[in-house]
């Protein structure tokens, strides 16, 4: 009995595996056909979802839009990098198409050697990657247009923009369906829009921002805003004029919507030799003191958990030390609540100041970008001049409080000029140009028709290129690869006042950077323990050295070494056992210093290797124990 009873279950085993076989083979051949986009995105930040700004720039296409993916397939056999990147770009563009309902149509091209495929992929723009010595090329690039045939196009596709791919797409998208462009107003003491550094080329910074607006320069010599300005991006401004100043408090007045970048010490200006001290520093000190602002333009933040460590020459030797002023906020720093930071990962500053309420102010303050409490206002003459980052940590003292370094402002203000518009100033005898004849005054406003929107960073030097982008040359292609979200703050923050706010939850999908912030504490706070025990150790050691050749050795004619006292010979002996000590001391020291970390560090990779096989193990033996319960059960049974 108990023999037939094992030959059914022979049979029905087979009988299932051919039918689970079957199943699978239609189930595959269902999920090609008709739920090819289905996916279960698993990434906590959903990097494979298109995010709800691209579906709503989606639904608000009113024409069709047309995009031609251009890619050899010989390129992906050579590269296997860029092959399976390929895959990835050709879901997110079906994605797309599904999303706009048929009006972007996506057109996949194997442009083959010498074909007109090939003749329309360079007539479009697309790069071309040499694939061997026959000067056969590989295409792998993106063109698109609309109905009244604007272009836009992605040149090539690189692996290191994977994170930014859906924004690079969307951005197309954007640009070829978008309305009349915002209108921004640019006030700047720097050299943003023409740079001698740079050939009088614009700043990286400046094709970000015109990119998604219009920019009207403002000079200093204006008194009054223009009316048609919907946003006043302020970046390290000179007001050397009451009339300007007093023009910037009516645009506020006027409900007028600002951005800007302040900073008590420049990173430019100090390595400008013709600058006059203090020429790094700005400040907007009338207006802010009226609305109730604080901002300390002589003093800058270090927080030492996010401290950069540095290599630099100090008076003609190397020093190597965690510079304070130089520092990378990630995102726990991050206002998670607030639309402009909540998808950022990685701020980079220098000499960042602090934003705070003045007392007695009616305005809310909304911190934006904060300093963890390990961190010190720090006085900015020691980041003028020569830098020396030993001396600025070695002067370290915790506050033991968090620093606001960006922030949102609002509520209701009043002019910082009660009495009206300040005189007129004296003119010269000079004939002024036509175009620069002021227009008389609107009538002056005295408090605010709309509370005040104003975000405000303590810091400029996160807009220039080396904190933010890096430059590749690739095959004569200049490709600029982020690698801070600096860039998006200030997008970001110029959509979110002008009142677009489609693009911002998807500019930094995927820059996923999830630092280990335990190892990074214990580091932090393992140094901080044993630093000023190593400085001691490091002291008492270098004044060991100097006793040692200070002893005085008398030298005789024919001897081959000095020949030393018994007093000196024992001091000798003592200095160098006590050197010795000493240098155990700091290896012990160092040791310390890591010992936390490696112990972390071990019980981070006995988790990560040994967790999931012990418990397939111990699942795989109950379900063994159960299936031999079930199988010996009938024959007790019989």
């Amino acid at each position: 009995m108990s023999g037939l009873l094992g030959m059914e279950r022979k049979k029905l085993a087979i009988a299932g595996m051919v039918m689970a076989a079957v199943f699978f083979f239609f189930l595959n051949i269902l999920a090609t056909g008709e739920i090819k986009t289905a996916q279960l995105d698993l990434t906590q930040d959903k990097l494979f979802t298109l995010s709800d700004g691209t579906k709503e720039i989606l639904r608000t296409i009113d024409e069709p839009l047309t995009f031609r993916f251009y890619y050899s397939n010989k390129f992906g056999e050579i590269s296997p990098l860029h092959g399976n990147y390929s895959k990835r770009v050709q879901e997110m563009l079906e994605q797309i198409a599904l999303v706009s309902d048929g009006k972007v149509k996506v057109k996949i091209i194997n442009p083959e050697p010498f074909s007109i495929e090939e003749d329309e992929a360079v007539k479009m723009g697309i790069q071309g990657i040499p694939l061997d010595q026959s000067a056969e090329m590989g295409y792998f690039g993106l063109a698109a247009n609309n109905s009244t045939d604007d272009r836009k196009n992605i040149t090539f596709f690189n692996p290191q923009r994977e994170q930014f791919l859906e924004y690079d797409l969307t951005r197309l998208v954007f640009e070829l369906a978008s309305p009349k462009k915002k209108k921004i107003g640019l006030i700047t003491g720097l050299l943003l829009e023409a740079d001698p550094l740079l050939q009088y080329k614009p700043w990286p910074i400046m094709a970000q921002i015109t990119q998604f607006f219009e920019v009207q320069s403002i000079g200093s010599e204006v008194n009054q805003i223009p009316d048609d300005i919907d946003v006043l991006l302020i970046i390290h401004p000179r007001v050397n004029r009451e009339n300007f100043a007093y023009a910037i408090d009516q645009f506020v007045m006027r409900g007028g919507r600002v951005l800007a970048f302040l900073d008590p010490q420049n990173e430019s200006a100090r390595m400008t030799p013709q600058a006059p001290p203090g020429a790094g520093s700005s400040d907007l000190g009338k207006l802010f003191k009226t609305w109730g602002i604080d901002f300390e333009p002589d003093k800058f933040v270090g927080d030492r958990t996010a401290a950069v460590r540095v290599s630099a020459k100090v008076q003609g030797r190397d020093v190597i030390a965690d510079y304070l002023s130089y520092n990378v906020f990630q995102g726990r720093r991050l206002n998670q609540d607030d639309v402009v930071t909540a998808q950022l990962n990685t701020l980079q500053v220098a000499s960042a100041g602090h934003l705070a309420l003045a007392e007695g102010s009616k305005l809310e303050m909304t911190p934006l970008v904060t300093t963890s409490t390990q961190a010190q206002h720090i006085d900015a003459s020691l980041v003028r001049g020569e830098i020396d980052p030993q001396k600025i940590l070695n002067q370290y003292k915790s506050d033991n409080r968090s620093f606001t370094i960006a922030a949102r402002f609002s509520g209701p203000v009043k002019s910082a000029y009660p009495e009206g518009p300040p005189p007129p100033e004296k003119k010269s005898n000079k004939k002024p140009d036509a175009d620069k004849i002021q227009k008389p005054l609107p009538p002056h406003i005295n408090q605010s028709k709309s509370d005040l929107n104003m975000i405000v960073f303590a810091d400029t030097d996160l807009l220039t290129s080396r904190f933010w982008v890096r430059q590749q040359d690739f095959f004569g292609q200049n490709i600029q690869v982020p690698v801070s979200n600096n860039a998006d703050f200030l997008v970001n923050s110029l959509d979110n006042l002008s009142g677009s706010q489609d693009l911002i939850s998807l500019r930094s999908r995927g820059l996923s950077v999830r630092p280990f912030y335990r190892i990074r504490d214990l580091a932090t706070a393992a140094e901080e323990k044993y630093r000023s025990t190593e400085q001691q150790l490091t002291a008492k050691l270098k004044d060991l050295q100097k006793k040692l050749s200070g002893l005085n050795m008398e030298e005789k004619p024919g001897a081959k070494a000095p020949i030393l006292t018994t007093e000196q010979t024992k001091a000798f002996q003592k200095f160098r056992s006590e050197m010795l000590d000493v240098r155990k001391q700091l290896r012990e020291v160092q040791h310390n210093l890591r010992k936390d970390i490696e112990e972390l560090d071990t019980v981070l990779k006995i988790l990560n290797i040994w967790t999931v096989p012990i418990v397939v193990a111990v699942i795989a033996i109950v379900m063994a124990f159960i299936r031999r319960r079930r199988y010996n059960q009938p024959q007790i049974q019989g």
